[in-house]
């Protein structure tokens, strides 16, 4: 692949729409050989990919149990408030 097809400052622009698969399929396939031809665009792609999956995995924590617990009875006092007809609390659990 002639690496003029798309410039590095285009594969750089796009990384992130590409390591989240949100490029077409055309797209995709230019800036995936452009990758494998250019190492400074590769290890920026890889660096990329790391981070997200650093991010992903370190930053799964659930909501306190008693923030949890405010907003239920939040949503529960605001459907109490809207009357019939116009949603109802989802059952408990």
């Amino acid at each position: 692949m002639d690496l003029s097809e798309i410039s590095c400052e285009e594969v750089l622009g796009e990384i992130e729409h590409y390591l989240h698969g949100e490029l077409d399929d055309r797209r995709a396939s230019l800036l995936a050989d452009h990758l494998a031809d250019c190492p400074p665009c590769f290890e920026r792609a890889e660096f990329q990919r790391r981070l997200k999956e650093i991010v992903r995995t370190k930053c799964r924590s659930e909501a306190p149990q008693p923030l949890l617990w405010r907003i239920k009875v939040a949503l529960r006092s605001e459907w109490r408030t809207r009357g019939p007809g116009e949603g109802t609390p989802p059952k408990s659990g």
